[in-house]
């Protein structure tokens, strides 16, 4: 009886020592992030991008990859990981914002077929309130990371439902940021975009830096 207790400590410090040295955030301890933009164009170092245009303003879609954290670090199986991100591109407004409104009299106004009244006057509202105010192209605020393909990662045959997995083992993360308002000014502009990847872990969490050079077309 004395043997086969002193055989369960023994085994019971060998498993604990053997926990306790796993201290790795990521698999093989490599916390790696990758930065791209949406069709992946890349000329030299940079990426180009046409933003989606309406009327003078314009934004594009920037993606951050990264790889899962380790079981001993996610939270009902689940990584946490958040991306923030920062530039130091940014433009003024030059003016102040003007509305038109349309002027409509129910007694002199004519109608459509449709009964629609057909406007007799416009407006035009000028608001300088806005006039000088710096706008940042990138927006400060952070983007939660999501399983890539949950459907090789957690064993789901629908892409968005499926049963709560118990861990995610070394699985790509993925997170999306809009990018905008950016004014046609900016056409031919190079855009250096910054981001701070933080892999939750309690104490041992960490946080990796990178950038991205964008050119506006």
């Amino acid at each position: 009886m004395k043997k086969f207790i002193l055989l369960f400590l023994v085994l019971s410090l060998v498993s604990c020592s053997k926990d306790s040295n796993n201290s790795n955030v990521c698999p093989n301890n490599d916390c790696w992030v990758n930065l791209y933009t949406e069709g992946n164009n890349i000329v030299g170092n940079y990426y180009e991008v046409t933003p989606q245009w309406i009327g003078d303003s314009g934004r594009f879609n920037l993606y951050v990859e990264s790889i899962s954290t380790e079981p001993t670090c996610q939270y009902n199986g689940i990584s946490v990981v958040s991306t923030k991100f920062d530039s130091s591109s940014y433009w003024e407004v030059e003016s102040g914002l003007s509305f038109t409104f349309s002027l409509y009299n129910s007694f002199q106004s004519f109608s459509s077929q449709n009964g629609t009244l057909i406007p007799v006057n416009d407006t035009i509202v000028n608001i300088n309130y806005f006039q000088g105010q710096i706008v940042p192209i990138v927006q400060e605020t952070n983007i939660s990371h999501d399983v890539k393909d949950k459907r090789s990662c957690w064993g789901w045959t629908n892409p968005n439902s499926g049963p709560t997995p118990k861990e995610t083992n070394s699985c790509v993360m993925v997170g999306k940021k809009i990018v905008g308002p950016i004014i046609r000014d900016m056409v031919g502009d190079t855009i250096t975009i910054y981001s701070k990847t933080t892999f939750d872990c309690g104490e041992r969490t960490q946080s990796v830096l990178d950038s991205i050079k964008v050119i506006v077309k």
